[in-house]
């Protein structure tokens, strides 16, 4: 019973940061990271930033690590994040994680690619090969047109000839 209290603990904080940060604001992720330092010191967490990115670095006491680049806009909101695992495992159980997030009702485009619903307006891609365990989430600027494009619902001769006859 201790065992699966104590492993509630460890996790819970995980599941709370495991989060999607695009349309956030630099002062946004980092009162986060703060919140995620202070409830969990079994982590070690490093920040760096320059004017348009934040990089984060969480390692557990077993070294496995997480890395995030994150890439902002003009306005200062996040456009892209970038994850780096060094595990498999921590790999996998991200994306799973990111990929039943409701919010999103992501969808598979392709062995790399899954989207968002229309309104979230996110893409997730993987690398195209299995050397390295990245997940690459992106704010996109699509169209209803490009976004049914992309889910197969209608080709691009579809388009470009109906509004070039």
């Amino acid at each position: 019973m201790q065992k699966t209290v104590l492993l509630l603990f460890i996790i819970f904080p995980l599941l709370a940061y495991s989060q999607i940060n695009i349309n956030k604001t630099k002062a946004e992720i980092k009162k986060e990271i703060a919140k995620f330092k202070k409830s969990t010191p079994a982590f070690s967490v490093t920040v760096s930033e320059t004017d348009s990115t934040l990089t984060t670095i969480k390692t557990e006491a077993n070294k496995n690590k997480e890395e995030a680049l994150l890439e902002f806009d003009k306005a200062g909101k996040c456009r892209s994040e970038l994850r780096i695992f060094n595990c498999d495992h921590c790999f996998k159980k991200e994306l799973e994680t990111l990929l039943g997030m409701d919010k999103y009702k992501w969808e598979k485009l392709n062995e790399n690619q899954y989207i968002s619903k229309f309104e979230e307006k996110l893409l997730i891609e993987l690398p195209t090969e299995n050397k390295t365990n990245t997940i690459r989430i992106i704010r996109t600027d699509w169209n209803k047109v490009l976004y049914d494009i992309m889910k197969g619902k209608y080709s691009i001769d579809r388009y470009y000839f109906s509004a070039n006859p």
